[in-house]
């Protein structure tokens, strides 16, 4: 049985955590990026940047300050997957 969408893009998101990491990691969805996980702001970046080849989506970089936890990271990219779909 296919998995749900949400699923998926929160099974990718942390798959792409877990391969920028420069150490082992096992992130939940409450886990704080920065905090928890120990990315710092070019590891972010080269999150986005997985984030944006492997969904085909455009993050905007403003949104990054605001964006925290690893449950905002799979809102905002299921979101922006949710818009692409749409159009």
């Amino acid at each position: 049985m296919p998995q749900p969408v949400s699923a998926q893009i929160e099974e990718g998101v942390i798959d792409v955590l877990k391969n920028v990491s420069r150490r082992p990691i096992e992130p939940t969805l409450r886990s704080d990026l920065v905090a928890d996980l120990g990315f710092d702001s070019l590891q972010v970046l080269e999150v986005i940047a997985e984030l944006e080849d492997r969904f085909d989506i455009s993050i905007p970089l403003n949104d990054v300050p605001a964006t925290r936890t690893v449950a905002q990271v799979v809102a905002q990219v299921s979101g922006l997957v949710g818009a692409r779909a749409a159009s």
